[in-house]
């Protein structure tokens, strides 16, 4: 048994995508193996995947508790290889097990937080009239937190922008846009449709009303009727940054100049 027959080249493909999944390369390179091999010895295992003996055991234990492998009691043992539909599916239902296991885990150690906390004496409790800024760096964050804000809308979000970042928010939040609008939040975007794609607009169109303008420099972003997300590109670091706030008098001045521009012919 070996991986010769396979090909390095064939191998390496199918490990990208086990570790795309989550596996480490000694348990990629053991499911392969056995995948390869049928019933093995661990011993005929780590020679043919090129695993240390000495990990070889622990390798293929953790791949028989995630539902890759299993194993037949003897002396020795033997490890058989679960059929890769079924291997795949039983992974993600461990891995939904373990989440869901860390999300319980993470709700009650906040819940006994917020109960600690209660009743004490913190500066936050007496700071309810000063807005706060928050600063983001980095494009892929920056539309992260976009996507939250999106989320938690419950009457109205409305956007001025440019078309490549209008083109990013359609391809990564059209579902959460979707949503919203379905649980009947208005969304308004004043974008430039020149240069964006019709898929996209089109896509848009579903979930938003659009207004074509020319020469659509800023992003800004409005929420409800007291968040604002303003993002652009910094000459010191050349890369993109952003400041939000929960402010109702600064999004009531901003969506002023939205309406004036989402009005005029």
């Amino acid at each position: 048994m070996s991986f010769i027959g396979m090909g390095i080249s064939l191998v390496d493909d199918f490990e990208i995508y086990l570790h795309e999944m989550g596996l480490s390369e000694y348990e990629a390179r053991a499911y392969l193996g056995v995948l390869q091999s049928g019933t093995a010895t661990a011993k005929e295992i780590s020679d043919a995947s090129d695993i240390p003996q000495s990990r070889v055991y622990d390798v293929l234990e953790s791949l028989e508790s995630m539902g890759f492998v299993t194993i037949q009691p003897g002396r020795p043992k033997k490890f058989g290889p679960i059929e890769p539909e079924l291997a795949v599916s039983q992974y993600v239902q461990h891995k939904r097990n373990d989440l869901e296991t860390e999300i319980a885990r993470s709700r009650k150690v906040g819940d006994q937080f917020i109960e600690k906390l209660d009743g004490q004496q913190f500066q936050y409790r007496q700071n309810d009239e000063i807005d706060v800024f928050w600063s983001y760096k980095g494009k892929n964050y920056i539309l992260k937190q976009f996507g939250q804000y999106c989320s938690n809308a419950t009457d109205e979000i409305r956007m001025i922008t440019k078309g490549n970042s209008f083109e990013r928010v359609v391809q990564s939040h059209k579902e959460i846009l979707q949503d919203r609008y379905e649980h009947g939040v208005d969304i308004r975007i004043i974008v430039p449709h020149d240069g964006i794609n019709d898929m996209v607009l089109d896509t848009a169109s579903e979930w938003a009303e659009l207004r074509d303008r020319d020469a659509i420099e800023g992003r800004i972003y409005l929420f409800d009727s007291n968040r604002v997300l303003i993002t652009w590109l910094s000459d010191q670091e050349d890369r993109f940054v952003a400041m939000a706030t929960q402010s109702s008098q600064l999004e009531m001045t901003i969506g002023q100049l939205f309406e004036l521009s989402w009005s005029s012919p």
